[in-house]
């Protein structure tokens, strides 16, 4: 196979999901791995913290694999950039955290085991400010560091690798399709699902107050979950058919209403509701990519404009490859009143889309110098030099990018095996591309890869010893998945 081309039996999000789902059906069991925890006891004990932080590295490679998750840098860094700013304000953590923007307009969100928070980019389009958006953040980062999940397994007896994920699929698959979950628990594919999930919604109390804290030690206002909460029913009144996935997880009542404005009335302080002044930006960015028709639509229905909707014009003009219009819209913007950031990143991709290199180069180191080391920056630079034919240069600078990251990013993964590829750095492009397979839970096409590599002619007998790791473990990882 290709280095830059997928495995060709991709499923479907729902389909895999709904593998999983089966997976604690009958009486068959998942095999054991050194690398695949044994979850639980036979007296029910407390899920430890290294099986927790063991299952969400594994989750996470099935999250990539079955969700249909947001690529573009900018959406990503910012949602990580305000979680982790969360993360250092809240109690008792421990290990990372990965945010991810999920691609679907369902009002909802997730926590999973190991610190993964899942945000849908329906979410962040009804949130109304920032301080909203890290209103239900916190709420989720609350359910990691309380360990909501991890008590979830203590009521189990003799819970193993299978059964973990058969409770987590059901989670998943509701934020996907409620007919989908719906079906896997009655059908009886994945026993015990619904009561776990409603075991899960009993600790929804405690992370309210745990997440309004956290919300208030950022610098946010502590009124903005309330505000929310109250936000959610304003959309189901009259739409009794319309209620957002969110409040199918996460019930609001108006019991709940009040004691998180109660909670919030006895924080004294400062606070902010938008910390960044790049929310609305990212707002505009995720209206224009997730359907740039649209945007346009709106924008030329209306003559009068603000900065926000001429940058959600243009950037939904430059997903429809209209250069020119966009670049006009793009010059209508004071340089004042927008992120410098935001605003040149634009420019950037207007400059790509011209071909014109050297210039998204140029601007992009200008940026590299206001703002260093920004990961956004850099995997533009990577990509652009790459596309300008310094393939090298590219590598390198992935490389700088992936030594920063606790888990790699299959995006970068990628970029470096199509770049080596085009540099003719065979082994190195083979060996990138097998990671970014492993990385998504494609295990079995990650062997192959790696096997690819060790046969490629520029292998060194250092590159073969490393390389041979590497396969042993996906190996491992694919023989240990069922069929």
């Amino acid at each position: 196979m290709s280095a830059t081309t997928d495995s060709r039996s991709m499923k479907s999000p729902l389909t895999v999901l709904l593998f999983l789902a089966t997976l604690a059906l009958g009486t068959g069991t998942l095999a054991q791995s050194p690398r695949l925890p044994s979850l639980g006891d036979a007296s029910g004990g407390l899920l430890t913290t290294t099986e927790e932080l063991e299952l969400g590295r594994s989750l996470l490679r099935e999250i990539r694999r079955a969700m249909p998750l947001v690529d573009d840098p900018e959406i990503n860094f910012y949602l990580d950039a305000l979680g982790q700013r969360l993360v250092s304000n809240a109690p008792d953590t421990t290990g990372a955290f990965h945010f991810l923007a999920v691609d679907n307009r369902q009002i909802n969100a997730f926590a999973m085991p190991g610190g993964i928070v899942g945000m849908h980019s329906g979410l962040i389009l009804e949130t109304r400010d920032e301080a909203e958006l890290a209103a239900v953040m916190a709420h989720e980062i609350a359910h990691v560091t309380q360990r909501h999940i991890a008590r979830m397994f203590a009521r189990g007896r003799d819970i193993n690798f299978a059964t973990g994920l058969a409770v987590l699929a059901g989670i998943l698959a509701a934020s996907i399709d409620p007919q989908l979950a719906q079906a896997a628990i009655t059908g009886g594919m994945a026993a015990g699902i619904q009561s776990q999930i409603d075991y899960t919604r009993a600790n929804e109390a405690e992370a309210d107050r745990v997440g309004i804290q956290v919300l208030a030690s950022t610098g946010f206002d502590p009124h903005a979950m309330a505000d929310f909460f109250e936000r959610l029913q304003e959309l189901t009144r009259g739409a009794e058919d319309a209620v957002p996935e969110y409040l199918r997880t996460h019930p609001v009542t108006l019991g709940r209403i009040s004691d998180a404005r109660g909670r919030a009335e006895q924080i004294q302080g400062s606070f902010t509701r938008d910390e960044t002044g790049a929310f609305p930006w990212v707002q505009a960015r995720v209206r224009a990519l997730g359907d740039p028709q649209r945007s346009v639509r709106r924008f030329t229905a209306t003559s009068d404009h603000d900065p926000v909707q001429l940058y959600e014009a243009a950037v939904a003009y430059l997903e429809l490859g209209q250069t020119r219009e966009a670049a006009r819209l793009l010059d209508r913007i004071p340089p004042l009143e927008a992120p410098t950031l935001t605003l040149t990143l634009a420019e950037v991709a207007q400059m790509r889309r011209r071909n014109d290199h050297p210039a998204a180069l140029e601007r992009l180191d200008e940026l590299d110098s206001i703002y260093p080391g920004n990961p956004v920056v850099r995997q533009l630079q990577a990509r652009v030099l790459h596309e300008s034919g310094r393939h090298g240069d590219a590598v390198r600078v992935v490389d700088r990018l992936l030594r920063n990251q606790i888990t790699p990013d299959p995006a970068l993964l990628r970029l470096k095996a199509e770049a080596a590829d085009a540099g003719g750095r065979i082994a190195v492009s083979r060996e990138a591309m097998a990671e970014y397979f492993f990385h998504r839970g494609q295990y079995t096409e990650a062997v192959r890869q790696f096997d690819d590599a060790l046969a490629a002619r520029d292998a060194s007998p250092r590159d073969i010893e490393r390389i041979e790791h590497k396969r042993d473990t996906a190996r491992q990882v694919a023989q240990d998945m069922p069929r």
